[in-house]
């Protein structure tokens, strides 16, 4: 485990949109699944970049590139994704989440690769 954070901006770009699907639990109360889902989700995603953020590791990163993939099918598994609120704040946050961190995942393996200079 590192301290060093490939980009630090991607990070809190991700407790963002983390603290919003959270937030956004609020506007989906009519849709307890929903709420639920977008409570959960938001909390751990921000949890995992602050974590991130303190104390850097690549589980941190699979951690929110797997509940972003979670995001962005959760309103078709779980039965919500005929409201459209609550189904595209679901999907564009759990894509920006997982592209986020895929992106955080390939900086840091190309950060500890050996570079071949002669």
């Amino acid at each position: 485990m590192r301290s060093d954070v490939p980009s630090k901006g991607l990070e809190w770009t991700n407790l963002i949109l983390g603290a919003g699907l959270a937030c956004g639990a609020i506007m989906f109360v009519g849709l307890p699944t929903a709420a639920w889902s977008a409570g959960i989700v938001g909390a751990l995603i921000v949890c995992s970049s602050a974590v991130a953020l303190y104390r850097y590791g690549d589980w941190a990163e699979w951690s929110n590139l797997t509940l972003g993939c979670w995001a962005l099918v959760a309103p078709f598994l779980l039965g919500f994704g005929s409201a459209q609120g609550p189904m595209w704040t679901h999907v564009l946050i759990g894509i920006c989440v997982a592209t986020f961190a895929a992106l955080q995942l390939a900086a840091s393996r190309r950060a500890r690769a050996p570079s071949n200079t002669n």
